[in-house]
């Protein structure tokens, strides 16, 4: 039995009449009237994030394996020459008004002239540290500070810079044991610095939101797990649009299948995301497929749009459906988290309820609930943590 692994990133949602329970998607329903419904708890303590949530869709989140999200991002963007010693970061443009209060944590999500200001800033060395900058996923950067010396030794241990707010100052990065006291001093140095040049750059001028501060999180480390192969006894790959997806998938040695538009956004190549992920089922005996506009949709309160999307990613997997040998093929769709898209939803947006999961194809026992959405959901299954690929395997025996 093979399977096909479609996680719609944030694509369960909170609140009544959620986009899963509005929009018309007849093929999606077709497989929960035959298969399996239920819900995944993720177990997130704290704010949900997505390599966390990847990573326990794939059944490999441990504390003891976690990177962190700067190595996986790095990963992602192919920065595959990570030393032991270096320390990686995921890191934001922002916006800093006049006053010194951060008036954007994501520069207006507007790309213009990013890729221009990172090479500006890639290259800096502060107090034998060298900084590797490259641009990341829309607003975002990954950050690598390597030592110059072998006597110049970095630490993760260190608390981010972003106040996660807005209309506050950026924090100072402090550190959280003594060995972490020199990055966080050498990091606080970088922002000084790089805010000084960025403020200057022409670029900038020309953006509604200028990109003047880098507030950074997820530092970690080099560190390696055992093989999807491995563990599973599949051949895998992963076929996404964004880099944080790539680096897991990268992290747990799956191959990565590019396709040309896949952006990340919800003007993304699906025809071509899917029919990719028909092709790939050929060659491998598990696929996983990662759409991430159904969380951008969220993030930005687009609940009208979002359910829109979801229509659209129902009529790709018709015609997935036909393309594959469904009497040897698991269809799985789940989410990494939910995403709030309402807009009078107040909080941050990613919340840890238990993610809506539908299991279908050929050998998979119907369940009690045979609709895809939240609310149906939670009338069947119940599993937790790292248990759903083991759950699908026990399932289609």
């Amino acid at each position: 039995m093979k399977i096909l692994m479609l996680v719609l990133d944030g694509g369960g949602d909170v609140g009544k009449k959620t986009p899963y329970e509005i929009a018309r998607k007849p093929n999606m329903s077709a497989l929960a009237a035959k298969g399996a419904c239920g819900l995944l708890d993720i177990c997130y303590k704290g704010t949900p994030q997505s390599d966390f949530g990847y990573l326990s869709l794939l059944g490999f989140y441990s504390k003891e394996t976690y990177p962190g999200r700067g190595y996986l991002e790095a990963l992602g963007l192919g920065m595959e020459d990570i030393r032991e010693s270096d320390v990686c970061i995921r890191g934001n443009f922002a916006t800093l008004g006049a006053n010194g209060n951060i008036l954007d944590r994501r520069a207006g999500r507007d790309e213009t002239g990013l890729e221009e200001l990172t090479e500006r800033l890639d290259g800096i060395e502060i107090d034998g540290v060298h900084f590797f900058l490259k641009k990341s996923a829309g607003h975002r950067v990954v950050i690598v500070m390597r030592p110059l010396d072998e006597n110049v030794k970095l630490s993760e241990n260190v608390e981010s810079n972003d106040p996660e707010e807005e209309g506050v100052p950026v924090l100072q990065f402090k550190a959280k044991n003594a060995e972490a006291k020199f990055t966080s001093s050498v990091l606080n140095k970088f922002v000084f610095k790089t805010g000084k040049m960025l403020s200057t750059e022409s670029v900038n001028k020309e953006r509604k939101f200028p990109a003047n501060v880098i507030l950074m999180r997820g530092f970690s480390r080099k560190t390696a797990v055992e093989p999807f192969k491995k563990k599973y006894g599949m051949r895998s790959c992963c076929i996404g649009g964004i880099p944080i997806i790539k680096g897991v998938a990268a992290f747990l040695g799956m191959d990565i299948i590019t396709v040309p538009g896949a952006t990340g956004y919800p003007d993304t190549n699906l025809k071509g995301k899917f029919e990719k992920a028909a092709e790939a089922m050929k060659a491998y005996d598990f696929v996983l497929l990662h759409i991430n506009g159904t969380d951008i949709l969220s993030h930005d309160a687009k609940r009208d749009e979002k359910t829109g999307f979801i229509e659209k990613i129902d009529g790709q997997l018709g015609g997935l459906m036909k393309a594959v040998d469904m009497k040897n093929t698991a269809i799985v769709i789940t989410s990494d988290h939910r995403t709030a898209s309402d807009p009078a939803y107040k909080l941050y947006r990613h919340t840890g309820d238990p993610v809506p999961v539908l299991v279908a194809g050929d050998g998979i026992k119907p369940g009690i609930a045979r609709k895809f959405d939240e609310k149906s959901c939670e009338c069947g299954f119940m599993i937790k943590g790292n248990d759903l690929i083991p759950f699908v395997l026990r399932q289609s025996k």
